[in-house]
This record gives C-alpha cells, sequence and structure tokens, in this order.
C-alpha cells in the first residue's frame, strides 16, 4: 500500500482524479475457515525450507518501506480470507474511504500483530479499528452478504487471468501485477488518465484503481 500511496503523491494535482477500491481475490480459496499451519502450507507448495526463504523476503521488503512486520514463524494461521473480502465489500457501500481504512486494518492485524483474520472475533476488532464496529461486522458476516458478489468479483478476476496478489487494474483496460515501483505505477495512472479523454472515452471521472488481495489470502 505504500508504494500505492508513493504513486499518488508523484500525481501531484491528478492524483485527485482518481479513484480507487480493493476488489476481491484470494489466492487460495481452497483455505478451510478455520485456515491452516502456514509453516505446512508454504512447504508443501513450495518444498523445504520455503518458509523461512519467504519470511527473509517479506521482512526485507518491509524493513526497506518502514512497515511494521511480526516474523513470520510468530504467524500461526494461513487464514480463509473469504470472510474479510465480505466485509471489504460491505465496507464500499459506506463509501472508498472506508474501505481502505477497513483494508489498513486488515493489514496492521495480519501482518504487524500475527492475528488470524478468518476469524470473526478478529474481525469484528479490526472493523471497530477502521471506525465500523463490531455489530456492523457480525451483521455482515451472519447473513449471506455480499457472498454471490464476492464470488462474482473473484471469477472476473480469473477470466481476466489475475494470479498474483498486488495486482493493480487501471480503468477496466490494463494491469500491472506485483511490487511495482511508485514511479511504475503513476505512469499507468497517467496513461489510464490519458486514455480516459480521448474522443469516445467514459471521461476521468469513470477510472476505476484497483488493488487486489487481503493479508494471508
Amino acid at each position: 500500500m505504500e508504494r500505492w500511496r508513493g504513486a499518488l503523491t508523484l500525481l501531484g494535482d491528478d492524483a485527485a482524479r482518481v479513484r480507487w477500491r480493493y476488489a476481491a481475490f484470494e489466492l487460495d480459496p481452497s483455505i478451510p475457515s478455520q485456515g491452516v499451519d502456514p509453516r505446512a502450507s508454504l512447504e508443501a507448495k513450495y518444498g523445504p525450507g520455503a518458509a523461512e526463504v519467504l519470511g527473509g523476503r517479506l521482512a526485507e521488503v518491509a524493513e526497506a518501506e518502514g512497515l511494521p512486520m511480526v516474523a513470520l514463524a510468530e504467524i500461526k494461521v494461513r487464514p480463509n480470507t473469504f470472510g474479510a473480502h465480505r466485509l471489504l465489500t460491505a465496507a464500499l457501500e459506506e463509501g472508498e474511504a472506508a474501505q481502505q481504512a477497513l483494508a489498513d486494518a486488515l493489514f496492521a492485524a495480519y501482518w504487524a500483530r500475527g492475528e488470524d483474520v478468518g476469524d470473526a472475533e478478529v474481525l469484528g476488532a479490526v472493523s471497530a479499528a477502521a471506525g465500523l464496529s463490531r455489530d456492523w461486522a457480525a451483521a455482515n458476516l451472519a447473513a449471506d452478504a455480499n457472498v454471490a458478489e464476492v464470488r462474482a468479483e473473484e471469477r472476473r478476476a480469473a477470466e481476466r487471468g489475475i494470479r498474483a496478489v498486488p495486482t493493480f487494474v487501471f480503468a477496466e483496460r490494463s494491469a500491472l501485477s506485483g511490487a511495482q515501483a511508485p514511479e511504475a505505477l503513476a505512469d499507468a495512472v497517467r496513461q489510464a488518465l490519458a486514455s480516459s479523454q480521448a474522443p469516445g472515452s467514459a471521461g476521468a471521472d469513470g477510472q476505476d484503481r484497483r488493488r487486489r488481495g487481503t493479508p494471508g489470502s
């Protein structure tokens, strides 16, 4: 997120023309509701020692970006994030800023504190920290709210060939995946804004900036 926000800073006055939100994407939707052991999961997919290698890389990136991050060995659960995606979708009904605040709180809960963001109690606390409420989270998780919407967004991501997080989709026309530099992201936004002003385009107000994925997904 810091690189994306850095890109917005580089845009200067053009940043006011950008609207962006999170869209649903799970790296591994097969994770059961109670989550899985992160070390076992990583080593089953990537081989022995994968947890240490990945943990080291993530720690280096976090340190370089000045972000707090708990040691990967201290994260006890790789969570199922479907509930988190449902809440992020519900938060968008309160506005893009509300969704972004909830996403920030989810990232902090998982990466900085090692909490299980697949757990309903944790999701309630995170929602409250983001300025929503525990009752709001419980109500959205108790019903079938946003289940269909999240599944539909995940299908659209699959149809676009999205396989990694983060992936940034610009105006539904172009995309960038991976840990891109702020300069590359800013350039992609400028190109999307320029395209929106071409004859026959929808206009700058129709620009949509998406960053898919949630902590541990």
